[in-house]
């Protein structure tokens, strides 16, 4: 992602590949699917927004899958497009079908995932890393080696594993944690040991998990230790408590690292809305960049300040994400502000009759019925508990259907082998 020149640039962040997972990691959180308008429609936004790389999805997943994935590299992006596919020859041969260019080649690389998950160690994945990596590149591929769960893996390990897909053809490698373990501190050191026992400059990257809240925090951390590829998702989505949030990264980056992004930020409310609309999972007013709530004032003390000067309670501008200012009438609400609204109609009134107003409105905010707030919280269980599961029952439902066809299939070869045997 090109920069352009900021007079208040303080970090030693390096240019940085600006990955966005929505359509693949994103679609993995538990019961979230999109369709392919969707899809397209998500991409369209991403791409306005100005991401470098979309990853699309895994080819070898479904005709489905595939079909959406050659409709996005029909579209004439500026963002590249990319699959994901496992250090498999068979996935591989997919993703070229499918007239991808860029694949993210991933293996587990820790004791706990190589051994539960296929039974071997580092030391035998390695030949199937080098062969996947290597058939990949021998067929024209762009290959990012994404080395799953390598947080518990060992660093100087790691980095002769990386220096080896480097040599090979690989043009980044991502460092990955997958199950959301890492700290800030932890995550530069792990990236620092890393850099510094690798031979090859290979383009390094990231890709967090948020188990802990701390998704978007370790992907900053990463980056400021070296990393120049950054993986994220919109508003976090993913498995279990999600990945590092895309819109997250990209402001802190711009307003609070002082690095200038070519990204359209008025982009991110309606990007943020389309992928919650589209999955289901909503997020709330307070969530940071695009919440509801994030450019809203109600304390007396807070719209006090604000109407002085804007940045006493706010660091972000509004107007670069399409936003603006909004003041909060309740139970905290201070004469400032009705004093405001009453001058903006050329209406003065007395500093008593401000005081009635005032008292009214905090007592009419707090006689508010909150039943409301308990229906809603009922829709909402029972809108996930429909549609972010597959019910038991359509499961048998489907199952009895199929093990009543498979025997009626039996059946009649079965009958058909004594009529022609008798």
């Amino acid at each position: 992602m090109l920069r352009e020149p900021h007079d208040t640039a303080t970090t030693d962040i390096q240019e940085t590949v600006f990955v966005d997972c929505t359509l693949r990691d994103g679609e993995q959180a538990a019961g979230v699917f999109f369709t392919h308008q969707e899809k397209l429609a998500i991409a369209d936004l991403l791409d306005a927004l100005g991401v470098d790389i979309l990853d699309a999805g895994m080819p070898s997943v479904s005709e489905d899958e595939r079909r959406t994935i050659e409709a996005l590299l029909e579209r004439g992006y500026r963002a590249k497009i990319a699959g994901t596919v496992r250090a498999l020859k068979s996935d591989i041969e997919v993703a070229v079908r499918c007239g991808l260019k860029h694949v993210f080649l991933f293996m587990p690389v820790s004791s706990q995932h190589l051994k539960h998950k296929f039974g071997i160690t580092l030391r035998d994945a390695i030949p199937v890393i080098e062969n996947a990596v290597g058939f990949a590149t021998s067929q024209g591929l762009n290959v990012s080696f994404v080395a799953e769960d390598s947080v518990r893996a060992d660093p100087i390990q790691l980095a002769s594993l990386f220096d080896r897909v480097s040599e090979i053809g690989a043009q980044s490698a991502i460092v990955c944690d997958t199950v959301g373990v890492m700290s800030p501190d932890k995550i530069e050191k792990y990236v620092c040991t890393l850099r510094m026992h690798m031979q090859s400059g290979i383009m390094l990257g990231i890709h967090c998990h948020n188990d802990y809240g701390l998704g978007t925090a370790n992907t900053l951390a990463a980056v400021s230790a070296g990393c120049q590829m950054v993986t994220a998702t919109v508003n976090g989505l993913g498995e279990r408590a999600g990945n590092a949030h895309l819109e997250e990264i990209l402001c802190v980056i711009e307003d609070i690292c002082g690095v200038k992004l070519r990204m359209n930020r008025s982009v991110l409310p309606r990007l943020c809305m389309k992928v919650a609309i589209a999955s289901g999972v909503f997020f709330p007013p307070t969530k940071p960049i695009v919440g509801m709530n994030v450019f809203r004032h109600e304390s007396g003390v807070h719209v006090d300040g604000m109407l002085k000067d804007r940045c006493t309670y706010e660091s972000i501008s509004p107007e670069g994400l399409g936003r603006q200012h909004e003041f909060v009438l309740g139970k905290h609400s201070g004469r400032g502000l009705v004093e405001t609204l009453l001058i903006r109609r050329n209406i003065e009134a007395r500093p008593e009759t401000v005081a009635r107003i005032l008292k009214r409105i905090k007592q009419t905010k707090e006689a508010r019925d909150k039943t409301p707030f308990l229906e809603m919280a009922e829709n909402l269980n029972r809108f996930w508990a429909d549609h972010l599961s597959f019910p038991e029952a359509d499961f048998w439902k489907i199952a009895d259907e199929e093990l009543a066809t498979d025997s009626q299939e039996i059946g009649e070869k079965r009958n058909y082998v004594q009529t022609n045997t008798g």
